[in-house]
Parts: structure tokens; C-alpha cells; sequence
């Protein structure tokens, strides 16, 4: 076994040589980390942004009204049928970027999953295949 290790070592070693060398072309690897666009920040305008400010209410008062449930029930916790049905009809209230629409429906559904009535009720709002009937906005990074 002690026969191997200093030969290990050695291509051990090697390999780091060989990783680091880029037979010195230090611009290619510079151009490339440079090109790498971001996606520029979505603009929502007034109603589009007080829109996604009630929705997060909601989904806060849904997280609080959850946190004593211990198990799952069909009906939900008293109250939480009335503030998804609130939530689903303040997410209708503006146009809102097809994905900016899909991540607050998927944070409502973590925030009702022991309620099998509201998860329900979420998901059949929620996009799967481009807009599922919702009237075409345009989506943000896109």
C-alpha cells in the first residue's frame, strides 16, 4: 500500500498542474465570465406592485392561521377557506407577469397544504402549460 501512495500523490499533483493550465490563454476564460447576461429587473407598475403587496398579506395571514394545524383536513382551519378564496380573487385584480402570478400561487399553496379544499382551489388557478384561460401578460426575463 505505501508503494501507491507517492505515485498517487504524484498524479495528484499533476492533475492540478493540468486543471490550472489553460495553455496561457488567460482572455478566453475572461470573455467568457464577462458575456453571462443577468436578467434585467421586472417592472410592475403601481397596480401590479399593491397587487402582489395584498396577495403576500394573504399569504401571510394563511402561514399564521396554518401554524397550530397539526394534521391535514379537507375543510382547513376555520377562516382559511375565506382568506384563499381572498387570495385567488386578489391575484385577478391586476395582469400580473405570467411568473411573478405562478410563484405567488405556489407560495400560497406551501402556505394551505394541510387543507385539502384550498390546495385544491389553488392549483386549479395555478399555470401549468403557458397561461391555463388567463388572458396573456407578458412575463418578466422573458
Amino acid at each position: 500500500m505505501s508503494r501507491f501512495l507517492p505515485a498517487a500523490c504524484v498524479v495528484a499533483v499533476l492533475a492540478v498542474f493540468a486543471a490550472g493550465c489553460s495553455g496561457g490563454n488567460h482572455e478566453a476564460a475572461t470573455t467568457t465570465t464577462a458575456s453571462v447576461k443577468t436578467s434585467a429587473a421586472c417592472k410592475l407598475s403601481a397596480a401590479q406592485r399593491r397587487t402582489v403587496a395584498v396577495a403576500s398579506a394573504d399569504i401571510r395571514q394563511l402561514r399564521r392561521i396554518q401554524a397550530p394545524v397539526q394534521s391535514f383536513s379537507q375543510r382547513g382551519a376555520p377562516g382559511q377557506n375565506e382568506v384563499t378564496g381572498k387570495l385567488m380573487l386578489d391575484l385577478g385584480t391586476a395582469k400580473l407577469p405570467l411568473n411573478v402570478y405562478a410563484h405567488l400561487i405556489h407560495l400560497g399553496k406551501t402556505a394551505v397544504n394541510l387543507c385539502g379544499a384550498c390546495s385544491v382551489g389553488l392549483e386549479g388557478a395555478e399555470p401549468v402549460l403557458g397561461n391555463r384561460g388567463r388572458s396573456p401578460a407578458p412575463s418578466c426575463g422573458a
